[in-house]
């Protein structure tokens, strides 16, 4: 049976088959097929690639719906050659091979540059969150994961005292027995479970600057709570850049963290050891969306030098075009109306409502009471600032407190800080916003929508990516050319995908023989 004619002429399969059929691509992977001498026969890697991607590229990541389209689909029995691998074969072969993924990606990404559909005019980076296999109820910081622990021994014990005082009935004892053994069991392994974790595990810390600790996941614990429009999730941020010319994804990384800002650093880094790190000319544009603006990331890009262009998420209300645009002001009231609910839950007065005398370092509250003067030393985004905090028996007697704190006055008073005279700087964010707010920073921005948003769709509804399958950040993404600090380790699943949106566009957009 003549196998290429299945696949057809000028076909996905087919360039698939061509593009993989080269061992100078695959060269990474045969680094694990080192013994002759025992064993049975490994199957070539090109062929595991060739039916992995192919499926990916149709929809499927179970390696068991894998196995079986090996033996029913005739483009993945020509694909594979007419063998069966068997469904571990497949997931240990993705499992296993995450550093080489990280060089396919590479190299596939060379031959889309080498066929010229990289114009490296502007590369836009956004982020999507996509669940993962693991479950959300196993979160929690480390201290709750010890109490949720101590919860489930409690419970235990309760039955089996509560068993051992009650009267027992012969006939039905036994029963009752066996159900409230199977529960106790169940109990206690779970708190073994959260226990183990806990001895074997740090706590994770977040990436702002007070580093405060973030909830963890004993399932996955180097995935992340996040918000979506579609609730709560237990999942990834897949971080992705692409080229404007024919939406090539350039890099690629998924993150185990809810807020984007510290993702945009590695992001770029990666883009660097992909191509070299004078990739950024001044003729290059970067475009993120406004879940990458932190005043860390804005210095780390005019130290760089990078033409980038990030706004802020306040950047909307200093457009004349949306002032003006109804649909845009209708959603505003709609925001200003959650705010104000939020707000009544969570009330504290305004800064501004407080008597202040920088000169004599003197301030007095609402309620008439003088603050405690702190000294004018503290250094913040914006400068120097001079603070205050109100004495604990004046705040805690206080008839305002509930209006002028959002949380119960436990060991201090309120603080408020204000901006020195003569020490406002201008920040790496104002320079930025000055950028964006220009007629060709807004230009420049409205084009990173057509570029990124695309590929998102291309991956999630069109190759029905619905879930990262995998665990860790490793599996999920695979491993950078050079990784560097700012570099970790990426995932392979999505990785893989991107590597199949990539392919996609070389069939469309060049020749079989310019680049297989």
């Amino acid at each position: 049976m003549n196998y290429l004619e299945v696949l057809g002429n000028n076909t996905f399969e087919h360039c698939l088959y061509h593009l993989l059929e080269n061992d100078e691509i695959v060269s990474d992977f045969f680094a694990r097929y080192k013994n002759k001498n025992v064993g049975r026969k490994a199957y070539p890697p090109a062929l595991l690639l060739r039916v992995i991607f192919y499926a990916y590229y149709r929809g499927h990541t179970s390696s068991r719906v894998i196995e079986s389209l090996c033996k029913t689909d005739l483009k993945f029995i020509a694909l594979a050659a007419g063998r069966q691998p068997h469904f571990t074969t497949i997931a240990n072969f993705v499992s296993a091979n995450c550093e080489a993924m990280g060089h396919l990606f590479h190299k596939v990404l060379l031959i889309c540059d080498q066929s010229g559909l990289i114009g490296k005019e502007h590369f836009a980076i956004d982020g999507c969150k996509i669940p993962t296999n693991a479950s959300k109820q196993w979160s929690g910081t480390h201290k709750e994961l010890r109490k949720k622990s101590e919860k489930l021994k409690q419970a235990a014990e309760k039955i089996i005292n509560k068993h051992m005082s009650s009267d027992s009935d012969t006939s039905s004892g036994k029963i009752l027995k066996d159900e409230q053994k199977q529960t106790i069991e169940t109990l206690l392994k779970n708190a073994k479970k959260i226990d183990k974790f806990l001895s074997e595990n740090q706590p994770r810390m977040g990436q702002g600057k007070r580093k405060q600790e973030v909830q963890s996941n004993i399932t996955d614990n180097q995935s992340a709570k996040m918000t979506t429009s579609k609730g709560t999730i237990q999942g990834m941020v897949c971080v992705t850049a692409a080229d404007e010319k024919h939406q090539i994804i350039v890099h690629a990384q998924a993150f185990g963290m809810g807020q984007e800002q510290a993702t945009l650093i590695p992001m770029v880094e990666g883009i660097k050891n992909n191509f070299g790190n004078d990739i950024f000319k001044p003729s290059l544009v970067l475009t993120a969306d406004t879940g990458f603006s932190s005043e860390a990331t804005m210095q780390y890009l005019f130290d760089e030098k990078i033409n980038a262009v990030v706004p802020d998420n306040q950047f909307r209300k200093r457009n004349p075009v949306f002032a003006e645009s109804d649909f845009y002001n209708k959603h505003k009231e709609l925001r200003k109306k959650t705010r104000k609910d939020k707000a009544k839950t969570n009330m504290a007065i305004d800064s501004s409502e407080f008597k202040v005398n920088l000169h004599s370092n003197t301030c007095i509250c609402p309620a008439g009471k003088e603050l405690k003067f702190l000294g004018d030393d503290y250094e913040g985004v914006k400068g120097l600032y001079t603070r205050f905090r109100g004495e604990l028996k004046d705040c805690r007697n206080c008839s305002m407190q509930s209006a002028c704190m959002r949380n119960p006055v436990k060991e201090k008073g309120r603080q408020v800080s204000f901006l020195n005279e003569g020490q406002e700087k201008i920040t790496c964010l104002d320079l930025m916003k000055q950028k964006i707010d220009s007629p060709e920073g807004r230009r420049l921005y409205s084009r990173r929508m057509w570029v990124i948003e695309p590929v998102f769709g291309n991956i999630t509804s069109n190759k029905g990516l619905s879930r990262i399958s995998v665990r860790g950040e490793m599996k999920a993404t695979a491993h950078c050319p050079l990784p560097t600090a700012h570099c970790p380790l990426p995932t392979a699943q999505w990785l893989m995908y991107c590597m199949v949106h990539n392919i996609e566009k070389l069939w469309k957009n060049s020749e079989v023989e310019s680049w297989a």
